[in-house]
């Protein structure tokens, strides 16, 4: 990626001096930002621009060439794209549309790409895309005419979108925050956003990666370089309308839908993730400052009323708001000009107007252990305190560098004196204290959320561990099918991966309960087993709490009547099953994994049997998991309290339900040609966990 970035010699193909081509804009805007290598151009009609000579074949050039950018009409790129790859180019950025984002012929028109692109060993980006920005040597591709005047920093943008990626480049710029690469990846049909993710990774001059996307190509990859990341990624996933294809049959299917997918995988790697503008701003701009390592806040403010509403947003954030120590009110107290304002945190500094003053406070606030960080609500009048104004704003973000601790700067001034401390200023600034304490809060979140994930090493694994030859074998069988297993083999196959099962026998005659009540002692569960059913219970095909073989029988009998004009009675089959104790203490829950087309296979935990659809939310991480992966799970389970005992009950065996999410991810690791899974229900109680009933459908069979 690094030679995308920084070309010797770069040349723009599709110039003309018509004044609406747009490649000409690109010629402007590398003059524009000063790019430091050698600018040819290339168009049909030739002719002059700027002072350089419009060639009309990318032949006459005869210098060597790092980096194309190609701006034609969609269907004369991909010749374009094989004279590059007979030239040696092997970076090229292709900025036309009309591709796979338009039509067939678009798509058709990619496939084309690819295959030249694979013959020639070249890299591209795009195509519909406006390319990079290189802040350190000019590079500048975009086809919107620009100026040169956005700040040079830290924080690295990758937006599949051009004009997403533009609005954040004025956005940060106008808070403070500069650029250092620039990147819009449009179709990513070749690089996508996890190369470049993994490049910026290791760029020097980036501090912080900022991504707009709105699909993610390769969740898998992306989501392991997060979990390496030195570096915080923050994340803005859009489209998120786009639902996976729900397959009726599975429950776990319904209850992860895409986006669930998406959240569950980014936190789980420690990754960002934002869902408006304003949010995705104010955490760019807080990871600026020291993080916070504690909850412990001081609130400075000269208003009372910004006080009370800035320890509103504290209350609400769950942040503490500890007492001032006598020595640091003592302190305080010299300076105040009358005893008329109580001292306590929030420190209502109202009475005092010599700011060189507050500044001492703040940094007798930092230097005490009881702060983990401060937030400054400062008010002034801009003609009158304007430069003391920015003297302690300067000093209070000076010293936030000093002591390794956020200060956190929130200003009431007049529009013209923001936009001012905007320009001049090179730490961020906020505009309310509940934006400032919001951020403070996102920052620690995913700061503790980071330490957690560079703790976890190991991956669980089923203890014993399963039967997997026996697994391999029944999967086969049904794959030889071309099916999913029916009911009573995912049992098996289950119970091969070291789940407890109820006793089961499979009738394919009434004649045969005699000896299947030989071996099951009563109460009866019976189900039905045809491909074509599901949703058992809203089927008729199960009957529960058969207490004796009479019952059973009967039973059996009417099943058989109901479904013999839909199956024959050669392939309809009734599974009898021990009824699983029913305890006061029990709850019944789902676990279940499915494979997603981005990030893999992911493990599911959910409420179960009557409640699935009442709880329509399963908790997700991707498989393998680790134990603290397994533990979170169970704890962000909606109502999760009542597994751990409430009002007398007792707490239900966590070590049963940790194993049996286990053994599901490492179902979904090991076999990828299982699709998903439900096991439902998971019954859970005091003295362990028992899965009464299971679906498994596989890529290559559809029940």
């Amino acid at each position: 990626m690094k030679d995308f970035f920084y070309p010797s010699s770069v040349v723009v193909i599709g110039v003309s001096t018509v004044p609406s081509n747009l490649g000409k804009e690109i010629a402007r805007n590398l003059l524009e930002f000063q790019f430091n290598g050698i600018v040819h151009l290339v168009g049909l009609d030739g002719g002059v621009i700027f002072g350089r000579k419009i060639h009309r074949r990318l032949e006459e050039i005869e210098d060597p060439i790092d980096l194309a950018i190609i701006l034609t009409p969609a269907k004369t790129v991909p010749s374009i794209l094989e004279d590059c790859g007979k030239k040696g180019i092997r970076r090229v950025i292709i900025e036309s549309g009309g591709f796979g984002e338009f039509s067939d012929a678009g798509r058709d028109l990619q496939a084309q790409l690819r295959k030249i692109a694979t013959q020639y060993g070249i890299r591209f980006i795009g195509p519909n895309c406006i390319g990079l920005i290189n802040a350190s040597n000019g590079l500048a591709t975009p086809f919107p005419t620009l100026r040169n005047v956005f700040r040079k920093g830290g924080v690295g943008i990758v937006a599949q979108s051009g004009g997403v990626a533009l609005s954040f480049l004025n956005m940060f710029d106008s808070e403070q925050l500069g650029y250092s690469k620039f990147a819009s990846i449009g179709n990513k049909l070749d690089v996508d956003e996890s190369d470049l993710v993994e490049y910026l990774m290791e760029d020097p001059e980036t501090k912080v990666i900022c991504l707009y996307v709105e699909s993610i190509k390769d969740g898998r990859r992306f989501t392991e370089l997060g979990r390496k990341s030195p570096k915080p990624i923050v994340v803005h996933k859009a489209n998120i309308g786009a639902l996976s294809r729900v397959i009726a049959q599975s429950h776990t299917e319904a209850l992860a839908n895409d986006d669930q997918v998406v959240d569950a995988a980014l936190h789980q790697v420690g990754i960002a993730r934002l869902r408006d503008m304003q949010s995705y701003l104010d955490f760019v701009k807080i990871l600026q400052l020291p993080p916070m390592t504690g909850r412990n806040l001081a609130i400075v403010s000269r208003s009372g009323g910004h006080a009370v509403i800035a320890a509103d947003a504290a209350h609400t954030y769950g942040f503490n708001l500890p007492a001032p120590s006598p020595d640091l009110l003592q302190e305080i107290r010299k300076h105040m000009r009358a005893d008329v304002i109580k001292l306590t945190n929030p420190l209502d500094l109202g009475d005092l107007f010599d700011f060189d003053v507050y500044a001492k406070i703040i940094r007798r606030i930092l230097q005490e252990d009881a702060y983990d960080g401060v937030l400054l609500v400062h008010t002034y009048f801009a003609a009158i305190e304007g430069a003391s104004s920015r003297r302690l704003l300067r000093s209070a973000a000076a010293m936030a560098q000093e002591y390794g601790k956020p200060v956190a700067l929130c200003v009431a001034t007049e529009p013209y004196e923001v936009s001012s401390l905007h320009k001049e200023l090179e730490f961020p600034i906020f505009l309310s204290p509940e934006r400032a304490v919001r951020a403070l809060d996102a920052a620690l979140r995913h700061d503790q959320r980071r330490r957690f994930v560079a703790r976890q090493h190991e991956y669980a694994s089923p203890d014993p561990p399963p039967h997997r030859a026996a697994i391999r074998e029944y999967l086969g069988a049904c794959l030889a099918q071309r099916r999913s297993p029916l009911l009573h083999e995912a049992l098996e196959i289950i119970a091969h991966a070291g789940f407890a099962t109820p006793a089961m026998a499979v009738l394919k005659d009434v004649n045969e309960l005699q000896e299947v009540c030989k071996i099951i002692e009563g109460p009866y569960a019976v189900k039905a087993i045809a491909p074509h059913i599901s949703h058992k219970s809203d089927q008729g095909a199960v009957v529960l709490d058969l207490e004796n073989p009479a019952s059973l029988e009967s039973a059996c009998r009417a099943m058989f009547d109901r479904f013999a004009a839909r199956d024959s009675r050669d392939a309809f089959r009734i599974l009898v099953q021990k009824m699983a104790p029913r305890q006061v203490d029990s709850y019944e829950l789902i676990v279940g994994g499915k494979r997603d087309p981005q990030f893999g296979p992911m493990a599911l935990l959910g409420h179960g049997g009557l409640f699935v659809e009442i709880f329509a939310k399963g908790v997700l991480r991707m498989a393998p998991v680790t134990l603290a992966d397994v533990d979170e799970m169970i704890d962000e389970l909606p109502g999760s309290e009542i597994l751990s005992g409430v009002r007398g009950r007792p707490a239900v065996d966590r070590p049963a339900l940790r194993d049996a999410i286990v053994r599901v991810a490492d179902l979904m690791t090991h076999f990828p040609e299982i699709q998903s899974i439900d096991i439902n229900p998971l019954i859970v109680s005091p003295a362990g966990a028992i899965a009464v009933d299971a679906r498994i459908f596989l890529h290559t069979g559809g029940q």
